[in-house]
């Protein structure tokens, strides 16, 4: 996995001719984390941060001559300002309607956390786009064990979510990274892994 760019909005961004994926959520809900986990590098190919809001471009990267990976600015709770966050939102809506080889949009919401409104926002609204969606419900590894099925059953229902999603992620503990891996192949029709 090879970091291309990172860019504010579409406009710049290369048609490499290859199907791509993109991680998209909230601030703060493991994007870039679950990046490096899917590069399988002990080297960290995206910088993650505690601090809401460290992710501010579109950042590109190619895996091999397979697909492409964008992660995106995360949206919510970022420390920035009004202005900001109403450039991302502008970066995001654009990237996710304009972007003719997105084949997946990876929804990352945090298994800690309540179904959050604007998560539900923006599943309708890859609806509407016509953007195949797949939920993760990333810090897996941070409940009890006992909290696991309850909460990921609590996303399902609050998000009206199929059967087998949310697909249960750990960026630490490598939980689920080798079955995001088989939808995003699926998706994307490439050998992806």
């Amino acid at each position: 996995m090879d970091f291309i760019k990172g860019f504010e909005d579409t406009k710049g961004m290369p048609d490499l001719r290859l199907p791509e994926f993109a991680l998209v959520g909230r601030s703060n809900v493991g994007k870039s984390s679950a990046l490096n986990a899917l590069s399988g590098r002990r080297k960290k190919v995206a910088v993650s941060s505690k601090t809401p809001g460290r992710t501010r471009l579109i950042n590109l990267y190619k895996v091999e001559k397979t697909c492409c990976i964008a992660d995106l600015p995360g949206y919510g709770f970022a420390k920035v300002s009004q202005d900001m966050q109403q450039a991302w939102r502008r970066s995001i809506q654009q990237y996710l309607t304009k972007r003719d080889d997105l084949k997946l949009a990876v929804l990352l919401v945090d298994a800690q956390r309540d179904p959050q409104e604007l998560d539900a926002q923006l599943l309708d609204f890859l609806e509407e786009c016509g953007v195949p969606v797949t939920v993760v419900a990333t810090k897996i590894d941070k409940l009890n064990k006992n909290d696991v099925q309850p909460s990921l059953l609590r996303l399902r229902e609050s998000l009206a979510l199929p059967d087998d999603q949310p697909l249960p992620f750990s960026a630490t503990t490598g939980i689920g990274k080798k079955e995001l891996w088989q939808r995003i192949q699926a998706e994307c029709g490439e050998a992806a892994s």
